[in-house]
């Protein structure tokens, strides 16, 4: 395997190399001019005389009469052809060691004439070398912008001579560089942070958007990152329009109307099948540990497949290349440790990172109904072998249990993830790096839940439990590399291969709930492999145009049924000014993974199952348009629309049980269309003194399965036609700020019955209809599903928070707060009630899974 990984790496070199384009020999031939000021046609006719060159030309297409000047140090042809040819609307063809002069609609790109160089190397923070992604690096004189990729590489193209850079990335203080480029160069260049970032999630930067994702800074301290203490930078992404949090859901996240299993979550590369502690309530990122996270739901660059609706990106640190440094937190809910620094100074680091929660009194005194036991460990090295080879190894380790108890309900909850990667980052040259990595990740599910078995009289007669496990697990090994073929076009590209092991429901009934993982009746494993591949260009006709066309191809294998996917990719940006730019995006996405989630609350038996013939990949394909306005950072506005439109959207079947086995489990499950739609906004206003973040949803979600609803379409579960979300936060003074955070969203669409009869036919023993005054049932007919709303929910928190001097050695910062300050309902839910002697009854449950909690949380940086 090692071996296989080592050779497709060194065949990748190889065809990188032989794919960087060569710049055009005669442009660098050495030719120097004997005029210094002359007409156009006097410079083409000395260069025809003297340079060996045939040039031709149609009078037609030149200003034969202009007069150029020369400045005396142009030493090659390309040189004095970027002076003579300047603003003429004609392009170069060479032939048979013939100079065409062809006519074109724009002027030429004289910068095209000179030669030119790659300047490449890594951005990286000054004090612990750490590497910087989406780094911006301008030349202002060519207008010319490249980013940083995910390990902090940059390769720029500028013509040879005098350039002038500046380098900003946000919470650093930008940079500038005055070179004189003549040949490939590398250049590390190191960055100085400023304070933590207060409540801001976009850059100050408005630099052509070379994709369409959200960024949310790795060192962002902001109150909406907090969740009863705790700092998550994942709840972040909870305030850009079009994402929706579900508390009730184990999966949490939906994305644009799509359902929890239509997100892909990577950490350092590895899918992460459930990356959330407390039932979605809290992720397993750990914000010391955090480099950066981007959310990509408006456009899907070529190398990310598997998921209709979202791919969250993060990356982790590498650890402090410099000196030894840590943090530790303490809140109501856990306690956390982390630790980075050189084991060999400038060539090896690790970043530690361990947090638990507490078995704290003081959580049980306001969560009466859930008692939460989690921890994470994340270890990574990071090796230089040398300037050019980086080697990073990664692991984590997470688990939860989780018993939910009340008057009506007893569950457990059991889950976690195991995680590991070794990558290894090779730059090849100054235009062209490479990326090989292996990954493994498991993820296993543990449920159960207890249910009382009555007599005639309805009286408890003895109880039981039933217990549900699933479990995935994937070995996955990928190389891909970024090529810079000119100034204008860069490649990326990649392949990858994919065994993925499911365990799709394994269940056992005991006595009382137990969380022990052995004595369950066995679900004959499924495997399926995937192979897959994609190619991405990048091409900026301007400095204010970027396309990026792209295709991701894999094939699928389930036993003896295959797929083959075509997903073609598509992003524009235009530039309109220094501060307004319009985006565009096409995107087809296959997913082979479905999930059927359980429709009853806090039952976690959430099914994952493969592709097969009958239950065919999922697949979507959505557009979007949108808008940006960025004045430096202090105002920004964004309005986008979107379309989506999905297929092989899974379901339980109507009237097929939740829990299948390998047996049935096919047929157990149905699969639909779905459509969504809508648009999005959000605007962030920053001053000295205030900072206000504001993003608003309209949008619309549908579903249709032939088996439900009489196959006519219906709202999807979280239709929520209206979603706000207003962050303030008013810095009192340096050290100390206050925040507000107001979350709304109208409600969910239920199932409830249009009528409502009495039963009196002889099944119910009913011979006389008088008797219906005196004992009678009533039947609920359903005439529709999702046809009305449950109420609207909204819910406000409070914090205050205080930190000492950012230039004390050691830092520190006291949080503390009020969440669900109005103490609202996460999710309303309709049941009916009855039994063998009483009417049945519709009755309206308020579920509050975190109710209105204080907390106070401290932080120490050392």
């Amino acid at each position: 395997m090692k071996e296989s990984i080592v050779i497709v790496h060194l065949v990748f070199v190889f065809a990188v190399q032989h794919c960087v384009a060569q710049k055009k020999e005669f442009l660098s031939r050495p030719f120097h001019s004997s005029l210094s000021r002359a007409t156009v046609k006097a410079y083409l006719d000395e260069i025809k005389a003297n340079s060996g060159l045939i040039i031709e030309y149609s009078s037609n297409n030149l200003r034969l009469d202009d007069m150029i000047e020369m400045e005396g140090n142009e030493s090659t042809l390309g040189q004095v052809l970027q002076k003579v040819l300047k603003d003429q609307k004609v392009k170069l063809v060479e032939k048979n060691n013939k100079l065409i002069l062809a006519p074109s609609a724009t002027p030429i790109n004289t910068d095209d004439l000179v030669p030119s160089y790659a300047l490449f190397g890594f951005i990286k923070e000054r004090e612990g070398k750490e590497p910087l992604i989406d780094a911006t690096i301008s030349e202002s004189g060519n207008q010319k912008t490249i980013v940083s990729n995910a390990h902090g590489y940059y390769s720029l193209s500028l013509p040879e001579g005098n350039h002038q850079l500046q380098i900003t990335y946000t919470g650093y203080a930008p940079k500038i560089i005055d070179l004189s480029l003549h040949s490939n160069t590398r250049m590390d260049l190191e960055m100085n942070p400023n304070a933590p970032l207060q409540e801001v999630l976009v850059t100050n930067s408005n630099s052509l958007k070379k994709d369409g994702a959200d960024r949310v800074p790795g060192d962002l301290n902001g109150s909406y990152n907090y969740f009863l203490g705790e700092n998550d930078p994942v709840r972040s992404v909870y305030m850009f329009p079009g994402v929706l949090n579900v508390p009730e859901n184990f999966s949490s996240m939906m994305v644009r109307g799509g359902g929890p299993d239509e997100n892909l979550f990577l950490m350092d590369g590895v899918q992460v099948y459930n990356p959330s502690h407390m039932m979605g309530a809290l992720s397993i990122i750990n914000q010391p540990a955090l480099k950066s996270l981007r959310l990509y739901k408006s456009d899907f660059p070529a190398q990310f497949s598997g998921a209709l609706s979202s791919v969250m990106d993060v990356y982790t640190k590498d650890g402090d290349m410099q000196e030894w440094h840590g943090e530790a937190n303490a809140g109501v809910l856990s306690g956390s440790f982390s630790l980075e620094g050189p084991v060999i100074k400038n060539k090896t680091a690790v970043m530690a990172s361990f947090r638990h929660s507490w078995p704290a009194p003081v959580w049980g005194s306001f969560q009466n109904n859930l008692t939460p036991d989690f921890y994470d460990i994340h270890f990574k090295l990071t090796h230089l072998l040398n300037k050019n080879n980086k080697l990073m190894l990664n692991f984590y380790n997470g688990q939860d249990k989780l018993y939910q108890t009340s008057s009506s309900m007893d569950n457990l909850h059991k889950w976690g993830n195991l995680l590991g990667s070794l990558s290894w980052n090779h730059l090849i040259g100054a235009k062209s790096f490479i990326n090989t990595s292996v990954n493994y990740s498991q993820y296993h599910n543990l449920g159960g839940y207890t249910y009382t078995l009555l007599d005639d009289q309805e009286e408890a007669v003895q109880s039981r439990s039933l217990g549900v496990q699933s479990s995935i697990e994937q070995f996955n090994a990928g190389v891909q590399a970024e090529i810079f073929l000119s100034a204008r076009l860069r490649l990326n590209t990649g392949l990858k291969y994919n065994h993925t092991i499911v365990k799709p429901l394994e269940t056992k009934i005991t006595m009382q709930l137990e969380d022990n993982q052995s004595g369950f009746t066995p679900f004959n494993p499924l495997s399926f492999n995937e192979s897959s591949g994609y190619a991405e260009l990048g091409y900026k006709p301007s400095g204010r145009f970027i396309l990026r066309p792209g295709v991701h191809l894999s094939y699928y294998q389930f036993m003896n049924y295959t797929n083959f996917s075509i997903q073609p990719r598509f992003f524009a940006a235009y530039q309109v000014d220094q501060k307004s730019q319009l985006f565009a995006s096409y995107n087809q996405m296959t997913q082979y993974l479905h999930l059927v989630t359980n429709p009853y609350v806090g039952l976690n038996t959430d099914l994952w199952l493969p592709s097969t013939a009958k239950l065919l990949p999922e697949q979507s394909e959505s557009f979007n348009l949108g808008y940006a306005f960025n004045n430096k950072g202090t105002f920004t506005f964004s309005i986008s629309g979107y379309y989506k439109f999905l297929q092989q959207v899974t379901n339980y079947a109507n009237g097929s049980s939740y829990f299948v086995n390998d047996q049935n489990w096919e047929q157990s499950i149905e699969s639909g269309t779905g459509w969504c739609y809508g648009m999005e906004t959000m605007l962030q206003w920053s001053t000295r003194k205030f900072s206000f973040h504001t993003a608003y949803t309209l949008s619309w979600s549908w579903r249709q399965f032939q088996g439900i609803n009489n196959g006519e379409k219906f709202p999807y579960r979280y239709d929520r036609r209206h979603i706000l979300n207003v962050a303030l936060t008013y810095h009192i003074s340096n050290r100390i700020d206050i925040s507000g955070l107001w979350c709304f969203a109208t409600g969910d669409a239920v199932s409830l019955p249009g009528y409502i009869y009495p039963d009196y036919d002889l099944a119910q023993q009913i011979s006389n209809p008088d008797d219906l005054l005196k004992n009678y049932r009533f039947i609920y007919q359903f005439t529709g599903a999702n046809q009305y709303r449950t109420g609207n929910y909204q819910r406000f928190d409070g914090s205050v928070s205080y930190h000492n001097s950012t230039r004390s050695k050691i830092q520190y910062q006291v949080a503390t707060g009020v969440y669900n300050i109005n103490g609202s309902p996460d999710q309303y839910s309709y049941d009916l009630l009855g039994s063998v002697s009483t009417k049945s009854l519709f009755v309206k449950t308020s579920y509050i899974y975190y109710d209105i909690f204080p907390y106070v949380s401290l932080t120490v940086k050392f």
